[in-house]
């Protein structure tokens, strides 16, 4: 039986089309596998698990509007450029921009995961953030996170839960390996479009 970081890897060999752009469905399936993940990162991660799934949700809910045309990811931003509707707090563009910081610092902790065995989850969460997410976080956000952060589960309790066998490790770093490409195209994407909203929340 798969990880949970299997089942997410599912989903890469779909996440480019045939044209070579980013597919806006196969992108949310992989989002949507990664909560399971946070989820066993316990109460700790109930801020990130939340606003993951409302970013998933709000996507979804435009895609379905117009299935064909919104195959490729990027054009659910595109399309709202030329509305000018982009810099609304509840738009598709914040959604995208905020989901893939949130993927980002799950991937990130993650890899931190894999390569430092003796690292603690909690040192682990509270540097990646500071080095992730916390640089978009005002002073209210950023000690709700902090306080959070101090009751995950242990590293053993995280992959006990995860999934075990040796092979968990091995799966882990196969999805973030494949998944990463994926963000960085994302971030050069908005960032490229002036859409890499520094605005702290």
């Amino acid at each position: 039986m798969s990880s949970a970081f299997g089942e997410a890897s599912k989903f890469l060999p779909e996440v480019r089309g045939p044209d070579g752009f980013i597919q806006t469905q196969a992108y949310l399936n992989i989002c949507k596998q990664v909560l399971p993940v946070v989820d066993k990162l316990g109460t700790a991660f109930a801020l990130v698990k939340t606003d993951i799934g409302g970013n998933i949700e709000r996507l979804s809910q435009r895609t379905a509007q117009n299935p064909e045309r919104y195959v490729r990811l990027f054009t659910l931003v595109t399309d709202e450029v030329v509305e000018n509707t982009h810099m609304g707090s509840s738009s598709c563009t914040k959604g995208l921009l905020w989901l893939k910081r949130a993927m980002e610092f799950i991937c990130a902790v993650l890899r931190r995961l894999h390569d430092d065995p003796t690292a603690s989850m909690g040192t682990v969460v509270t540097e990646t953030y500071g080095m992730t997410l916390m640089r978009y976080h005002g002073f209210f956000a950023s000690s709700a996170f902090s306080l959070a952060f101090k009751f995950v589960p242990s590293r053993e309790q995280f992959f006990a839960n995860v999934g075990r066998g040796p092979e968990v490790m091995v799966e882990l770093k196969a999805f973030v390996d494949g998944f990463s490409p994926v963000l960085a195209e994302i971030h050069k994407f908005l960032d490229e479009q002036g859409l890499d909203d520094p605005t702290k929340v």
